[in-house]
């Protein structure tokens, strides 16, 4: 017997879907009203999908319901961002772990193709919005790796979330995405590689106080942590028998 067919997105998958990927590329500004009428209107719909597609992007943060005002694109703050990383750290972490146990090495190695169109990403100077989504790839990656169902739909609602935190961010400071070294990635990369839980930890660490930092306010920490998982990393893929990155 061949496998059944998935079945088909109900409507307001659809309405979710597109009015997802229009406010975290920005087409749909952050504060912008979502009136079901005129939604309705657009995508040809009932207002029953579009009245079901905003619960589902309220659940995932990127809609909010104002008195008066109805639906509108979250306005996130600082605040914000700072829960959500800290949220999506801990996810991460915990995935890393599991991927390592888990996963073979042919699995974990082949992380490094999705790390290097985010590096060309960076050094052909993008957009942002390029080397944010190769940035995404390598995380759904890593995360799918630990095989947690309940793990991966949990990151995905946070990574919607820190998609535009990150991109409003980006917008009113230029300077962002010059706050992530080039080889965070590669750091903890060469970790999970490693199967060393604790470097995972500190990469991850090291990654989201830079990126913080460069919002918020400088963290020095940082840079111990960055110092430390680079040179225990590379001692650790000799002992491994990998090749280290240059």
């Amino acid at each position: 017997l061949s496998p059944a067919a998935p079945d088909p997105p109900e409507l307001w998958e659809h309405v979710a879907a597109s009015l997802r990927g229009a406010i975290l590329s920005g087409s749909i500004p952050a504060g912008a009203s979502l009136v079901e009428a005129d939604l309705a209107e657009r995508f040809a719909v009932s207002r029953g999908p579009v009245r079901e597609a905003l619960r589902e992007l309220a659940r995932e943060g990127l809609v909010v319901n104002l008195p008066r005002r109805g639906a509108v694109v979250s306005t996130l703050s600082f605040a914000d961002l700072r829960e959500a990383y800290a949220v999506r750290e801990g996810l991460e972490i915990v995935a890393a772990r599991q991927a390592a146990d888990m996963a073979t090495d042919r699995e974990l190695i082949g992380l490094q193709e999705l790390v290097t169109p985010m590096e060309d990403a960076w050094d052909r100077g993008a957009d942002y919005g390029e080397s944010l989504a190769a940035d995404l790839a390598f995380h759904r990656a890593l995360v799918s790796l630990s095989g947690n169902e309940r793990l991966i739909t949990i990151y995905e609602q946070m990574l919607s979330q820190t998609q535009l935190l990150v991109r409003t961010a980006a917008l009113a400071n230029p300077r962002l995405r010059l706050a992530l070294r080039r080889s965070a990635h590669r750091d903890i990369l060469d970790a999970v590689i490693a199967r060393q839980p604790e470097l995972v930890r500190i990469g991850f660490q090291a990654r989201d106080e830079a990126l913080l930092g460069d919002v918020g306010g400088f963290h020095p920490a940082a840079m111990v942590r960055v110092a430390a998982i680079r040179r225990i990393a590379r001692a650790v893929t000799v002992t491994a028998n990998l090749p280290p990155w240059s």
